[in-house]
């Protein structure tokens, strides 16, 4: 998560894992090795930003990499810690806000459309100029965003269980044009020993066009090395529902 929401990734932070128990985040983060490989970026140092329950750090210290985990949640990054134990420092930080003591990273990754949360275009700044503080002159910046199109379309509006029917949930989303924001009001049912808990989250995306963070990034002295389709290399195009950014500090 990478900024404050009063009523998102609260309870669904000891469900999260159960929820995304059929992402691939080897794959994933195959992915960023590959952009990080084929734009000639070799890091060491990394920050995962909006680290949540801590899978992609995990495949990321395993493949050797020094890392370093931030989010704003609080209750996602307690799981994280039970994963990942002392080896990986963890910090209770908005991404508009970074203050992370120890030398530049090498690079910041920022994936599961994190950034879409940020829901003005000020704060998407900020977040950009804040992750340009924490990279050293040369580092890199992999992202990821929902693009307007899926979030129009209704990409939210699913119901379905996790790992198992231990966990059932009813999503629906509003797209509101004028501002570009979907809302997803989020309802489970997790059946737990003691009884059916029942509970509610209401998420709120902002959808952003490739002009607006390519001059977002520019503004926080990065230039931007590519957006690709996402999980390819092939540009962006008019039928792109998610894609990924690199982008390299100045």
């Amino acid at each position: 998560m990478s900024s404050p929401n009063q009523n998102q990734f609260t309870e669904v932070a000891d469900v999260y894992d159960d929820l995304m128990a059929g992402v691939p985040y080897a794959l994933w983060v195959r992915y960023v090795r590959d952009l990080w490989d084929r734009y000639e970026t070799d890091p060491y140092r990394v920050l995962d930003l909006a680290c949540g329950t801590g899978n992609v750090l995990l495949e990321l210290h395993r493949a050797g990499y020094e890392v370093e985990g931030a989010d704003y949640s609080a209750g996602m990054l307690q799981t994280a810690s039970r994963k990942v134990g002392r080896d990986v420092r963890l910090w209770h930080q908005d991404a508009r806000f970074l203050n992370l003591p120890g030398p530049p990273f090498d690079a910041c990754v920022c994936l599961f459309d994190s950034l879409n949360y940020l829901l003005e275009p000020e704060h998407l700044l900020q977040a950009f100029h804040s992750v340009r503080r924490a990279l050293r002159e040369g580092g890199s910046f992999v992202f990821d965003m929902n693009a307007i199109l899926a979030l129009e379309a209704g990409m939210f509006t699913q119901r379905g269980t996790g790992r198992d029917s231990g966990l059932e949930f009813d999503w629906h989303s509003e797209w509101d044009a004028h501002r570009r924001l979907c809302t997803i009001r989020m309802e489970f049912h997790s059946h737990e020993q003691a009884g059916t808990r029942v509970f509610h989250e209401t998420h709120v995306q902002r959808g952003y066009t490739l002009d607006e963070v390519q001059d977002a990034l520019e503004t926080a002295d990065f230039s931007v090395l590519a957006f690709h389709d996402a999980f390819t290399f092939r540009p962006t195009h008019a039928r792109t529902d998610r894609f990924h950014c690199i982008a390299r500090a100045r």
